[in-house]
């Protein structure tokens, strides 16, 4: 490991491989805790206020005490870039309940001592070409929760997503499809996924179990209005893909990725389509 690297932990700026994990910290041990995966580009960290509302509105969810403000993690974040001399990069902030105070699965909240993790790491976006190709899909035999807590905040229990992701890799596939406990598409492995059918975008909504992903919710909000397109927000069954035009995949770190097709079906003439690559360039222009 690199000797130079740092991270924040707790209020401190340590180097990387000094770090000791407590194996007795619930996050490692249950996966008792949430994290965030933020881009920054060109020394910007992108959509910092919504990743931080989402950390703590996963903290809430799960009764998860967050003892730093907002402008301390921000400041924190920016300590670990400085200290990295990165501009572009990728950040994980990671929040475990910590090292326990008593046995059992109930939390001692009274004594509780949350830990905050701070990682920072060099990334300047995925291959250009992966964007000019877009990515293939399957649909994975593993289904998407939507009535349980975890489907819509970050979770450090991916191992759904995990398994879904194999799955798909096993395939020769890029992305994995979950399906929800209705039968109804959810979200992908790590993505938000949209449809387009003439000028409407169809996307799951929240209560079908995708996560309210921050590109997701500025595409909804600002950038499709914008540009003329309406927004629906419905419950979408894996026979309806068939008559969709295109399809793409959302997150923090893809952006806009073109999804060219599920279990072999592809969308349009099989290649990024035009709404989708007009909405990629705005996103790009827009800064985010």
């Amino acid at each position: 490991m690199n000797t130079d690297k740092k991270l924040w932990a707790n209020g401190k700026l340590i180097p990387c491989d000094s770090v000791i994990l407590n194996p007795r910290d619930r996050g490692f041990t249950l996966g008792d805790g949430i994290f965030e995966t933020i881009r920054v580009r060109e020394g910007e960290i992108i959509r910092i206020a919504q990743h931080l509302a989402r950390l703590r509105k996963g903290a809430e969810t799960i009764g998860l005490a967050l003892l730093w403000t907002d402008a301390e993690i921000q400041q924190a974040i920016r300590e670990t870039l400085v200290a990295n001399q990165l501009k572009d990069a990728y950040l994980r902030l990671t929040l475990s309940r910590g090292v326990p105070t008593q046995r059992g699965l109930l939390p001692d909240e009274k004594n509780a001592k949350p830990s905050l993790i701070i990682q920072a790491e060099s990334f300047t976006g995925y291959p250009e070409g992966l964007y000019q190709r877009g990515m293939r899909a399957m649909t994975s035999s593993i289904r998407r929760n939507e009535h349980s807590p975890l489907a819509n905040i970050k979770s450090l229990n991916y191992l759904d997503n995990i398994l879904a992701r194999r799955e798909a890799a096993k395939e020769g596939a890029d992305e994995a499809v979950l399906l929800n406990t209705q039968g109804n598409i959810a979200c992908a492995s790590v993505t938000n996924i949209f449809f387009v059918k003439g000028k409407t975008l169809l996307t799951p909504p929240l209560s079908e179990g995708a996560l309210p992903g921050t590109v997701r919710e500025y595409l909804i909000t600002k950038i499709s209005p914008q540009h003329g397109f309406d927004i629906v927000e419905r419950a979408i069954a894996p026979a309806e893909l068939v008559v969709m035009d295109e399809a793409f995949l959302t997150n923090a770190l893809m952006g806009i990725m073109p999804l060219i097709s599920v279990d072999g079906k592809t969308f349009g003439r099989g290649r990024p389509g035009m709404i989708t690559l007009a909405l990629k360039k705005s996103r790009a222009s827009e800064g985010l």
